[in-house]
């Protein structure tokens, strides 16, 4: 046994919570040498019990009817197999599982695996319930029991101590290598010791580095990760290798002697050992490089290990000191950067990466049929479907069983999503076989790991009608959305649907999908019951389908349809359909009803399907129809929604205006003839039923007497024929009418949204989530174009950055499918030089030297060998770029370099190049480049890093935390703080118990919860959760996401408001660093980074500096366009105090007016913050006459130079900068005094009458718009 082991703290209480794996896990010391030695002359096995049968599970007791275990926190003692304890507090209603992880993140515990938990003698189930357990109370000791080791729990064990033996590496994380991602935050000490008065002589760490200094052109790609976040994860490794032996597995007489692996271990002081782990555990053998033998060397004595960690520290001192330095390291790390993220995050910019020694992890990695998992679950494959399809039928009736169940979907999706990946990478990379290979390679379908694969192509011909390839292509997005919205509605109904993902990797889309069982075992005619399988030619229904689909139909406003069946001597008879004809329903050998072939599930867009020429006046005016690559275009859900609810308000409105009409006419009539002004039922019923009638007809609703607009998805299909009874006029109208709305409505308010900067995107990614969320399709893009402003430069540079990059990946794509495996790195340096070159500076690299050729025909003989890539130049390349975006997008760009894009749109290169390789997944090494270099390529091959797979799924949510969340949104915006406060923070311990603790929706609503906290007066824990938000945006959507810059905006504001001043200015420093690269400084958003960054080097007394910030803040709100509002009133009060302590009182008072002016014609001149500004006026004014005087004075001479600063400016209170803040950052705080009760009886008065007046005004002005739309 080694000499020295770890005195445990006996007394530490650790406490299991929310997340049992968190930081609030006391650490005790690191103790390697913690095994219990054994002594044998072999394998030193001890026959023990094995782990727990199944029949002896602790299982959930009986509970009488209504009796329900009492929940309730239990202080158990653990007691370690050293004989030390500790205590954990934890609820009865976690599982054991969650103490398991307790001793993991502990450093005394972390490196066993191969142990169980035992209350007196009995082995427990780590998946039971701690209040299910019989005899486990508040107070009991659980035993942690060593184990044998199987060749499960040995493998298990020794990758373990793998991973615990060297910290994860950077380029690991940018690969998204086992759920790990990029982080910058763990290297910012928010834990900063205030700034003490006694500390100002102290040298100030905030100042602006050079490359965010306002008017920079510099845009360092080096510093999105910083080399201080590299070297924090650059630790000495505590072991060099560590394998598995050539001699693997044990021969049976060994294997009945209890060897069960046989390993070796490469130390640092450059000694190899020898190890044969048995099922009591670890021993050093006697065996050498050229002689194996598994026993121990003669003439020593046997010490077993129970832990391999135990067994190297007793032989290599140098592990014994890297391993307990490298847990602590480990320890001290925030549980948010250890944790995987739910989804693989690649990163665009990778540090530079070397080539490590891991015999494990090579084993591993050059299995492709590998996913992972096989530890854990040998010999099994996944059934995803049954497990997909399983989750989603659990019980949802009490709040307990919805969250389980979302859990249970949430986590089998993550895990789907995944292996998914792996799959699409395996399969493109070449490493899966076909189950077809006798076909062309692009009809090739695969298995692996039990998910489909398939690749996005036209195969036998299906789509040859809709645009071949490109139809197949754009068919898959199609289908996943309609899986988006089946999914939805469909959890109350039995119908059931694939699990899919779309992953673009290469220059290949890749589709994954679930198997239905018994899909593979019969033909497809056979399979289907539901639906066409031959493009409409042939229909079949089933009465079950009929019966499951009406809901969802009615959910998805579609409108059921009858079409003849095409089959041959039966070709009268009609079928009814709820969906589309390309909407296939199987029964599965599950007896389970499956719908597939969800790409026709919304209307089609009429504006791309010029063969119809069926669009309105309106769209013909803006150039429609327009011809498309393919036709399966289609309006988004999110579109439909709006029409039908814009068109039901119009419903409502002409309805209500004609029966007000027609009751006035009526009493009208009967005042004339002398009759009793009243109107009998029968007239208001006649009325009523002519008016909605009127109204019916003004929305071309289905039924002319009420309200019903729903979609028939095939009503321009041409294969496709349709029962005579089925008004398809009335159909197609309204798609057309929804494609006007599209137009005249939704496009244009989005684009007034963007110049108004009510929405202000980052960059592509946020602008295309924004069309998507008022229902805009990408195709729209060009039209989006049209209607924007010329002169609001960075909405122009967006849109024509997003113009550019939406077009290059379709040539990129089109590209790269052709380039072998050994060129993939020149042919993306080689296109990103073409895109990003000065005019004329990339040529073709497969044009030849211009020098004379040795044979007649030689330069001809070597182009033609070249691959496409290498024969596109930068001029083709933007004669591509611009012939897509026209043909895609029906917009001109007529540029023919990124210099002509940043002359003509103020597209910055840098910001071309990040959405460029985010899009098309290209991982460059980071560091910077010369962008603007001429006559040479920018890239070369060794700067590209990795190409990584883009992937598009459809999102798991917790519905019930979702509502919650909106709740207390709602609750926020009406100004009930409190129970805001509470609504948002049930939903992030709802959230935390479906996503666990890492998660972007989490990060959000810990985002509002910070501003709660915040608002209501606790700025330590407005900190801790916008801390934990800020590093949940890094690692679930990337170190430059726009939502990870925006979090650091606030995370500043939070911590300045913890007076970590140095803390605040380095996070503003990198949110406008990042911004820089990714927007350039025109960006609105630019103005609230550079504001907060000046309104704090103001308080710190850097007032040049400041200056600078709050100029180039309010130069940049004014050219976005902002309305000089409250904001700009206190930047100019800011920048007068500062240009004041200067010596500059001209330029103070001119900032001071403004602020005035503001003031005034916001409040009026008699507001307490016009009377403020209007004093501080006055008293600029007097300083600057007393500073005029005394340099008048020093210029005769009477008075010394030295006397004329400084001038006594008046330094505002830290309460008043927060204010200023709060300002700039969109908090503003009112204190609302309580009023009395005869106060609160004149008011609610007040309101009333209010309310009444403004209910008829509001009911006569809709009246008057009424009649004048109808006039």
């Amino acid at each position: 046994m080694p000499a020295d082991t770890v005195d445990a703290k006996k007394e530490e209480v650790v406490e299991v919570g929310e997340a049992a794996s968190a930081a609030s896990v006391e650490s005790s010391p690191i103790s390697v040498g913690k095994g219990t030695p054994k002594e044998n002359r072999d394998s030193g096995h001890e026959s023990s019990a094995t782990s727990t049968p199944d029949a002896e599970r602790a299982m959930t007791p009986e509970l009488k009817d209504g009796e329900v275990p009492e929940e309730a926190v239990y202080i158990l003692h653990i007691e370690l197999p050293s004989g030390d304890k500790f205590d954990v507090q934890v609820n009865n209603t976690e599982m054991l599982q969650e103490i398991h992880q307790v001793l993991l993140e502990r450093e005394g515990t972390c490196h066993r695996t191969c142990y169980s938990l035992q209350l007196e003698g009995k082995s427990l189930d780590h998946f039971t319930e701690i209040r299910n357990v019989p005899g486990l109370k508040s107070g009991s000791t659980l035993a942690v029991v060593e184990e044998p080791y199987t060749l499960r729990e040995a493998r298990i064990h020794i990758r373990h101590v793998r991973d615990l033996s060297r910290m994860s590496e950077q380029g690991d994380a940018a690969s998204a290598v086992d759920g790990m991602s990029l982080s910058y935050l763990p290297i910012v000490g928010l834990g900063e010791k205030k700034q003490e008065k006694g500390e100002k002589e102290k040298t100030f760490e905030g100042l602006p580095p050079e490359n965010v200094l306002p008017g920079t052109k510099e845009r360092s790609l080096s510093g999105v990760i910083p080399s201080a976040a590299i070297a924090a994860n650059k630790s000495p490794y505590a072991l060099k290798n560590l394998g598995l032996t050539p001699y693997n597995p044990p021969i049976p007489p060994r294997k009945m002697k209890g060897d069960v692996l046989y390993l070796f271990a490469d130390t640092l002081e450059k000694r190899r050992v020898h190890i044969t782990c048995c099922t009591g555990g670890f021993y050093v053998n006697g065996s050498d490089e050229n002689t194996f033998k598994p026993t121990p060397a003669s003439g020593q004595k046997t010490v077993v290990y129970h832990s391999l960690v135990d067994l190297i520290a007793a032989v290599s001192p140098l592990f014994k000191k890297n391993f307990t330095a490298l847990i602590k390291k480990r320890v001290e790390r925030p549980i948010l950067d250890r944790l995987p993220t739910p989804y693989p995050q690649f990163a665009w910019l990778a540090p530079a990466s070397e080539p490590i020694e891991d015999a494990l992890r090579a084993d591993d990695a050059t299995q492709p049929h590998r996913v992972g998992i096989e530890e854990h679950l040998p010999g099994q494959i996944r059934d995803w479907n049954e497990e997909l399809q399983t989750t989603g039928e659990m019980a949802r009736t009490t709040l307990n069983e919805r969250i389980n169940r979302d859990r249970s979907v949430f986590k089998i999706h993550s895990d789907f999503i995944s292996a998914s990946v792996k799959g699409a990478q395996a399969v493109v990379e070449g490493n899966v076989m076909a189950i077809n290979p006798a076909d062309d390679p692009k009809t090739h379908m695969y298995i692996w790991n039990n998910i489909f694969f398939s690749l996005g192509f036209d195969v036998k011909d299906h789509y040859k009608e809709f645009g071949g390839d490109a139809a197949a292509f754009a068919a898959t997005a199609a289908d996943l959305q309609g899986v988006r919205a089946y999914s939805s509605v469909c959890d109350e109904s039995k119908l059931a649907t694939l699990g899919m993902a779309i992953i673009d990797y290469r220059g290949f889309r890749v589709t994954a999908q679930s198997i239905i069982p018994g899909i593979l075992e019969r033909e497809q005619e056979q399979s289907v019951v539901y639906g066409s399988i031959d493009t409409g030619k042939t229909v079949v229904s089933n009465d079950k389908y009929h019966e499951l689909l009406d809901q969802a139909a009615k959910e998805l406003k579609m409108l059921p349809h009858e079409v003849w069946n095409g089959k041959e001597g039966d070709e009268k008879a009609k079928v009814k359909l709820y969906t589309s004809f390309e909407t296939k329903g199987i029964i599965g050998n599950d007896s389970r009803y499956y719908v597939l072939d969800l790409l026709r599930t919304f209307p089609p867009d009429v504006h791309y399907l010029p063969e119809f020429n069926a669009v309105s006046d309106f769209a013909r005016e803006n150039g429609f129809p327009h011809e498309f690559p393919h036709k399966l275009v289609a309006f988004r859900h999110e579109l439909v929604n709006a029409f039908i609810d814009a068109s039901y308000m119009k419903f409502v409105r002409v309805a209500t205006y004609h029966i007000q009409m027609a009751a006035k006419e009526k009493k009208e009539k009967q005042i004339a003839n002398g009759a009793e002004v009243q109107l009998s039922q029968e007239d208001a019923t006649e009325l009523n039923a002519e008016a909605m009638k009127k109204a019916a007809e003004s929305v071309h609703s289905l039924n002319p007497n009420e309200f019903d607009i729903r979609f028939n998805p095939d009503c321009f299909s041409t294969t496709v024929k349709h029962a005579e009874e089925e008004n398809l006029e009335a159909q197609r109208q309204l798609v057309i009418d929804c494609g006007e709305f599209l137009l005249k409505h939704q496009i244009p308010a989005f684009v007034e949204d963007l110049v108004e900067c009510t929405v202000a995107p980052i960059d592509g990614e946020g602008l295309i989530e924004q069309m998507h969320t008022r229902g805009i399709n990408v195709r729209y893009l060009g039209q989006i174009a049209k209607l924007a402003p010329k002169h609001i430069a960075w909405l122009r540079s967006l849109i024509g950055s997003e113009l550019v990059v939406r077009a290059t990946k379709h040539v990129f794509r089109g590209l790269f499918q052709s380039v072998k495996a050994e060129k993939t790195a020149a042919a993306a340096a080689h296109l990103l030089s073409c895109l990003l070159a000065a005019e004329g500076g990339v040529d073709s690299v497969a044009e030849p030297v211009k020098k004379k050729s040795g044979k007649k025909g030689g330069i001809r003989a070597r182009a033609s060998t070249a691959s496409e890539w290498e024969m596109t130049s930068q001029k083709s390349l933007w004669k591509a770029i611009c012939d897509d975006a026209a043909f895609y997008y029906n917009y001109e760009l007529q540029v023919s370099s990124a210099d002509a894009l940043l002359e003509e749109w103020g597209v910055q290169k840098s910001a071309l190049l990040r959405r460029m390789c985010r899009a098309f997944g290209i991982q460059l090494l980071a560091k910077d480049y010369n962008l603007f270099v001429a006559g040479r390529p920018i890239f070369v091959e060794d700067d590209v890093q990795n190409v990584f797979p883009v992937t598009k799924h459809r999102e798991p949510e917790a519905n019930d935390a979702k509502r919650l969340f909106t709740r207390g949104s709602q609750e926020m915006a009406n100004g009930r703080l409190k129970e805001a406060y509470e609504y948002i923070a049930e939903s992030v311990n709802l959230m935390t118990s479906v996503y666990g603790a890492m998660h972007g929706e989490l990060a959000q609503a810990l985002r509002s919860l910070a501003r709660l906290s915040y608002i209501l007066g606790d700025p330590q824990d407005a900190l801790a959760q916008q801390h934990r938000a800020a590093i949940m945006a890094e690692r679930c959507y990337g170190l430059d996401h726009s939502e990870t810059i925006t979090e650091y905006v606030n995370l500043a504001h939070m911590a300045f408001s913890n007076l970590l001043v140095p803390t605040a200015l380095k996070l503003l420093y990198r949110a406008r660093h990042l911004l820089l690269i990714a927007a350039g400084e025109s960006h609105p958003f630019m103005s609230t980074i550079d504001g907060n960054i000046g309104v704090i080097l103001f308080a710190v007394q850097e007032f040049d500096l400041a200056c600078k910030f709050i100029q180039s803040a309010e130069k940049i709100a004014a050219a976005a366009g902002e309305t000089k509002r409250l904001k700009s009133a206190l930047l100019n009060h800011v920048m007068a105090r500062a240009h004041a302590c200067r010596g500059d009182f001209r330029t103070a008072l001119a900032c001071e007016k403004e602020t005035y002016t503001i003031y005034s014609s916001l409040f009026g001149v008699e507001h307490e913050k016009t009377k403020e500004s209007n004093e501080t006026l006055r008293q600029l004014t007097q300083q600057a006459v007393q500073f005029q005087r005394r340099m008048q004075d020093a210029s005769k001479g009477t008075t010394n130079l030295a006397q004329l600063l400084p001038i006594n400016a008046q330094q505002p209170s830290l309460s008043t900068i927060i204010d200023v803040l709060n300002v700039v950052n969109g908090i503003i705080v009112f204190s609302i005094r309580e009023p009395s009760n005869g106060e609160k009886e004149e008011g609610v008065e007040a309101v009333e009458r209010t309310d009444k007046v403004a209910a008829i005004e509001e009911v006569k002005e809709e009246i008057k718009l009424e009649e004048e739309t109808l006039d």
